[in-house]
C-alpha cells in the first residue's frame, strides 16, 4: 500500500489545523507539491466546528476550541493567502471584553483604549488616568513584540531587528516600565498600576495563562496592547470557516488534504525523515516532512526513539505540558431560545448588547484563590471562566431565535486530587448553575450540554494533557525556546523534519504565525539548497 511522491521537494504536513494548513498553503503557492494528513474526519484541530448534538439539537454549531481571534491579524496571512476570496469573513468582536459586578455594574474593555477608560472613570479617577499610561506603555511595548512576533525565533532578520532600534529609541521613556513587565506576576502588575476591585477582576481574566503570583506570568497583560492595536474578531459561519478557507485556497494551488489519515510514525532513512506511516499501514514518502501537531506527540511517539541524540531525546520528554499546574474547562450548551443579560443590560446607558462580548464576572480575590487551588491540585470552587454567546454576533450557528453558549476555563487543576470523571457531572452543573444567575433563562432554554475537561481534550484532539497550547504559556518558554531548546528553529536537528504549530513561535491561539513562519524557513532553506 506504499505510494511515494515526486518531485523531491514534496512536503507532507501533519494536521489540518489552521496552522498546518497556513503552511502547506503557503508552501504550495511557491510550487511545492503539499499533502495535509489529518486524523480527524474533518479538517481545522482546536478550529473545528460541528454539530455536537445531532439528535437533540442537529442545527446548533459549536466551535470546539478556539473563538476569537486576535493575532491572525497582525499578520499578512489573510491577504497573501486571498482568505476573502475563498470565503473569510471576519465579524468585529468590539469591546472585546466586558467584566460583570454581581448587582449590576459592567466595565467594558474597548479597541480604543480611551473609551475604556471613560468607562474605568465611573469607578475610579486615578485607574482610568492609570488605564491610559498602562495603554500607552503596552502599545510602545507592541512596536518592539511585533516584529519579534512576526519573525525568526532564533534567526532575526537583521534589517528587522535594526528597524526596531528607532521604535526603542521613541519610546525610551516607556523602557522601564516594559521591561520591568518581563520578570512581573499577573498579581504584582495589576496590584502596581490599579485600585479599584472591578478593573483588578477584569484584569485578572485577561487571559490567565500561568499562576499569577508567579514571576513572569505578567506578560499575559500584553494581550491588551494586542486587542488595542488590532481590531478583536469572530469568524462568521463559526471557526471552522476559518480552516475551511485556507484549505481552498492550498487546493487552488494543487495541494491536497485527506482526513482520517492518523500519522502513527515518521519514517526514518539514513537519519533522515523521508516520510509518514499511517495507522492503516500506508507509507507515504516525501523530501520533508512538517509536523503542525504537538511537538511533544511529534518528538516523542512519531519519531523513532535513538532518532535524535541522547541529550535532545532527554530535552523533548521534558517538554513542559502541565508545569503551570493548571488545565482547561471547555463547555458548550445548545439552547431552545435565546438568552438574556437584562440586568446588567439596564445598567448600562449606551446600548451596547452585553450578549455579544466576551463576559467575566469572578472577583478579583476568588481568581487568585482559584489559582492557589488549582495549583494545589484542588478543584477550585467558584470556577473563573469566561462566556460568550456566539450567536448573538453570527445568528447562523443556530436556528432563528436560538442560542448557542461557549464557556471556557484555564483555571482548574492539571494534576486534581480527585479525578475528572468522578467530578464532571458536578463541575458542569455548578458552572452553569451560577451562569445562569448571569444569563438569564440559561436554565429553562438548555437543550443539551457537552462538558470537557483536560482528557477529553487530549483525546479530541491529539494534544498531551489537554493543553490547548501545546506546550505551556511561561513566558521564558516563547521564542527560541519554544517548544525546547534546541527545537525553536521550525527546522529540526532531525534532517528532513520541520515544526510548525501553537507548540512553536510565536504561540497558540488563532494565529496562523508559526504556520507562516515554518513555510518561510522552509522555503529559504530550499532556496538555499537549490543555489549551491
Amino acid at each position: 500500500m506504499a505510494r511515494r511522491t515526486t518531485p523531491p521537494d514534496d512536503v507532507i504536513v501533519i494536521g489540518a489545523g489552521h496552522n498546518g494548513l497556513t503552511a502547506a498553503a503557503y508552501l504550495a503557492r511557491a510550487g511545492s507539491r503539499v499533502t495535509v494528513l489529518e486524523a480527524h474526519h474533518d479538517i481545522g484541530g482546536m478550529l473545528t466546528d460541528t454539530v455536537l448534538f445531532p439528535e437533540s439539537a442537529p442545527s446548533h454549531v459549536f466551535s470546539e476550541g478556539g473563538i476569537q481571534a486576535s493575532l491572525h491579524h497582525t499578520t499578512t496571512i489573510v491577504r497573501d493567502l486571498e482568505l476573502e476570496r475563498h470565503g473569510l469573513v471576519h465579524l468585529p468582536a468590539d469591546p472585546y471584553h466586558v467584566h460583570l459586578e454581581p448587582e449590576g455594574a459592567s466595565l467594558a474593555f474597548w479597541h480604543d483604549p480611551r473609551r475604556t477608560a471613560d468607562e474605568i472613570r465611573r469607578f475610579s479617577q486615578r485607574d482610568a488616568r492609570a488605564f491610559l499610561e498602562f495603554a500607552r506603555m503596552l502599545d510602545a511595548a507592541m512596536d518592539l513584540a511585533l516584529p519579534f512576533l512576526n519573525g525568526h525565533p532564533t534567526r532575526p532578520d537583521l534589517r528587522t531587528a535594526l528597524g526596531t532600534l528607532p521604535q526603542a529609541l521613541k519610546h525610551r521613556k516607556d523602557l522601564p516600565a516594559i521591561v520591568r513587565m518581563g520578570p512581573s506576576g499577573h498579581q504584582e502588575l495589576i496590584e502596581e498600576w490599579f485600585d479599584h476591585p472591578l478593573v483588578r477582576a477584569a484584569l485578572a481574566a485577561m487571559p490567565p495563562f500561568c499562576w499569577m503570583t508567579q514571576d513572569g506570568s505578567g506578560w499575559a497583560l500584553i494581550y491588551l496592547g494586542i486587542c488595542h492595536r488590532i481590531m478583536n474578531t469572530r469568524i462568521q459561519g463559526a471557526s471552522g470557516a476559518l480552516p475551511r478557507a485556507l484549505a481552498r485556497s492550498l487546493e487552488s494551488h494543487g495541494g491536497t488534504v485527506r482526513t482520517s489519515a492518523r500519522v502513527t510514525e515518521l519514517v526514518v532513512r539514513g537519519g533522515r525523515v523521508t516520510g509518514v506511516r499511517l495507522e492503516s499501514g500506508e507509507e507515504l514518502a516525501a523530501d520533508v516532512v512538517m509536523a503542525a501537531c504537538s511537538p511533544k506527540v511529534t518528538l516523542n511517539q512519531l519519531l523513532p526513539k535513538g532518532t535524535l541524540p541522547e541529550h535532545l531525546e532527554r530535552r523533548a520528554s521534558l517538554i513542559p505540558s502541565t508545569s503551570t499546574g493548571a488545565a482547561n474547562l471547555k463547555i458548550d450548551v445548545a439552547l431552545s431560545g435565546q438568552l438574556d443579560v437584562r440586568r446588567h443590560n439596564a445598567w448600562r446607558e449606551d446600548g451596547l448588547d452585553l450578549r455579544r462580548p466576551v463576559i467575566s464576572w469572578h472577583s478579583y480575590d476568588e481568581h487568585l484563590a482559584a489559582w492557589d487551588e488549582a495549583v494545589a491540585g484542588r478543584w477550585p470552587d467558584p470556577i473563573p471562566y469566561i462566556g460568550i454567546v456566539p450567536t448573538a454576533i453570527d445568528p447562523t450557528q443556530a436556528p432563528e431565535g436560538q442560542d448557542t453558549l461557549w464557556i471556557w476555563s484555564g483555571i482548574v487543576p492539571s494534576k486534581p486530587d480527585v479525578p475528572w470523571e468522578e467530578v464532571r457531572d458536578q463541575i458542569g452543573d455548578r458552572v452553569l448553575g451560577e451562569a445562569a444567575g448571569y444569563y438569564e433563562g440559561l436554565d429553562q432554554l438548555e437543550i443539551d450540554r457537552r462538558v470537557f475537561g483536560a482528557s477529553d481534550l487530549e483525546k479530541r484532539f491529539n494534544v498531551p494533557d489537554g493543553n490547548v497550547y501545546h506546550v505551556d504559556p511561561f513566558m521564558l518558554r516563547l521564542g527560541p525556546a519554544r517548544p525546547a531548546p534546541g527545537f525553536g528553529s521550525y527546522d529540526t536537528p532531525v534532517p528532513g523534519l520541520y515544526l510548525t504549530g501553537a507548540g512553536t513561535h510565536p504561540t497558540g491561539g488563532i494565529s496562523g504565525g508559526p504556520g507562516k513562519l515554518a513555510a518561510e524557513r522552509l522555503l529559504k532553506l530550499s532556496s538555499r539548497r537549490r543555489s549551491r
